[in-house]
């Protein structure tokens, strides 16, 4: 466990895409006349992304403690 939980989270990869991927969705969803299908595909990119974050520390912890 980390001393500091809320240091660990502003140095997170994850924390971070999510807060883009939240904006993102929320100005474009404002924005007249912006595809939705654009900002849907660039969320579903985002989301892919902290999936392969997600999978790699899961993986990196599986091998420091083996």
């Amino acid at each position: 466990m980390t001393a500091n939980p809320l240091g660990a989270l502003w140095k997170s990869r994850k924390f971070w895409l999510a807060v883009v991927a939240v904006v993102q969705t929320a100005v474009f969803a404002l924005l007249p006349g912006f595809p939705e299908a654009v900002w849907q595909a660039i969320n579903v990119i985002l989301l892919w992304l902290i999936g392969t974050i997600a999978v790699e520390d899961a993986a990196a912890k599986l091998s420091v403690r083996s």
